[in-house]
């Protein structure tokens, strides 16, 4: 798995988790943007450093 698709599979988690969270009310809907955030952050720094 390269850094590219574990920043695509955060994001999307990210994306998801917030609406399973708000359903059920559960604290897991506040890791999503946490996630979003790491996986945004992921893609950024290897657009930057990246070959």
């Amino acid at each position: 798995m390269s850094v590219r698709t574990l920043a695509i599979a955060l994001l999307i988690l990210g994306a998801l988790l917030p609406l399973i969270g708000w359903q059920t009310q559960s604290p897991v809907g506040f890791v999503g943007p946490a996630l979003l955030l790491l996986g945004a952050l992921l893609l950024w720094t290897r657009k930057r450093h990246g070959r």
